[in-house]
Formats: structure tokens, C-alpha cells, sequence
């Protein structure tokens, strides 16, 4: 029989200074490349994760405050790593993004579906892992948008633990390391993940929702036939 483990955890529930459902619900409108350059825009380049990261299908799309955690290669099993999946779970919110640095391990998968399971039901939105998944198909049925850079259909545990969570970390990105907080906000679909600055997070938006209608006209317009550089001049960037 297996010992029981404490209910022993710690809290860290980050506050978004915005409403995430109405952020989140604007976000998922646009697409990630419009995202980024709005980014760049405003003198943030580079925010977006190394090519390989993409959901399981095509269709899952990914929009919330990063809600952060860490993994290391370990064959540790005690209770420890328990009490940090609870205080994880119960620390989540609303709308939040589960997004895990797994150092590089690929001797397993880091994220399945009774995990995912779980998380949603504490609030998590999606996940984002830098390093695989395993049960993808269960992950596909239940309709839970995961975006990871492989698939591996061994178990995680005696292999690798969650050894912090709600910290700061870094995930591979175009440009080398990006440094992500707990609350930046995480946006991603099948071209690929950004990471938005949580005090950016407004400012990025109302530039992309801007450019989102600039480009409806002007994609009509060119559908039209009018002339690219009078478009250009009406309509700005497309």
C-alpha cells in the first residue's frame, strides 16, 4: 500500500492587474504574427519561443498569464514532489497558462492528460511546454489546447519532477533564453508561442486589434484588384 502523502503546500496565486476573460476572449481573436510585430513595434523583439513549439492539432490556440514552473532530471519519488504538484494546482487561476521549463529532459513525457484534467479544473486554460507530452490523443479528445516540441510516451515519474513553480524562468526562444515571469502573457496558435510582457499585455493588444481591422480592408482591397501601393497608402502594413 502506498504511504499517504501531507496536505502540505504553498500558496502562490499571482493577480492579474487586467480581466483575463475579456483579455483572453480579445487575444483569441488574432493570430500570433500580428501579436509579435505589435511586440516589436514598441521595442520588444525576439518574445517569441524557438520554431518546434506547436500545438497537437492545428486548430488549438492558447491565451492567458503565464503560470510558470520548473522541472529537473531526477529519479527523486518521495513526497516532496507531491506536495509541490498540490501547492501548484491550488495556486492556479482563472484563465492562467501552464507553462514548464523541463531543462532540457527528453528521456520522458513531462505533461499528460490526468494532469491536464486537474488543472483545468483549478482554472488552467492550456499549457505550454518546452519538451514533450505523452497521452496526445486524450489531450486531443478532451479538447485541452497543449503546444510542446516533441511527444514520449514514458512516464515522468523517477525521471523528472516539478521542482518549483510561480518563479521566474527561461524557455528557448528565436534569439537565445527568454526570461518569463509568472503573469506575462502567453499567446500562441499553430505558427508558434509569444510571450507578451505582463505590463505590455494592453498595449500589445489594442496595437494588434488596430492593425487586425487595417488588414481586413486591405486584404479585400487586394482581393479587389486595386492597386498594392494605393492600398499600401490607404491602409498601412498588410
Amino acid at each position: 500500500m502506498e504511504d499517504k502523502i501531507q496536505d502540505v503546500y504553498e500558496l502562490r496565486v499571482h493577480k492579474s492587474p487586467y480581466d483575463v476573460a475579456n483579455v483572453r476572449a480579445r487575444y483569441l481573436k488574432l493570430y500570433t504574427a500580428l501579436v509579435y510585430d505589435a511586440m516589436e513595434s514598441i521595442g520588444f523583439p525576439g518574445r517569441s519561443m524557438e520554431s518546434g513549439i506547436y500545438p497537437l492539432t492545428i486548430d488549438m490556440k492558447v491565451a492567458g498569464p503565464a503560470f510558470t514552473a520548473r522541472r529537473c532530471t531526477t529519479p527523486n519519488t518521495d513526497a516532496y514532489t507531491h506536495n509541490i504538484r498540490l501547492g501548484l494546482m491550488k495556486s492556479m487561476t482563472e484563465g492562467c497558462v501552464f507553462l514548464s521549463d523541463v531543462q532540457g529532459n527528453k528521456n520522458c513525457g513531462q505533461f499528460g492528460e490526468i494532469t491536464a484534467n486537474a488543472m483545468r479544473a483549478h482554472g488552467c486554460s492550456g499549457a505550454v511546454i518546452d519538451g514533450s507530452t505523452r497521452d496526445s490523443n486524450h489531450l486531443i479528445s478532451m479538447g485541452f489546447p497543449t503546444f510542446c516540441r516533441f511527444r514520449n510516451p514514458v512516464e515522468g515519474l523517477s525521471r523528472s519532477m516539478i521542482v518549483d513553480y510561480q518563479i521566474p524562468i527561461f524557455v528557448n526562444g528565436i534569439d537565445g533564453m527568454i526570461r518569463v515571469d509568472p503573469g506575462d502573457f502567453i499567446f500562441g496558435d499553430n505558427d508558434g508561442v509569444v510571450i507578451v510582457p505582463e505590463a505590455k499585455t494592453i498595449e500589445v493588444l489594442e496595437i494588434a486589434e488596430k492593425w487586425f481591422e487595417s488588414e481586413k480592408r486591405s486584404r479585400k482591397a487586394m482581393a479587389d484588384g486595386e492597386d498594392p501601393f494605393e492600398v499600401y497608402n490607404k491602409y498601412g502594413k498588410f
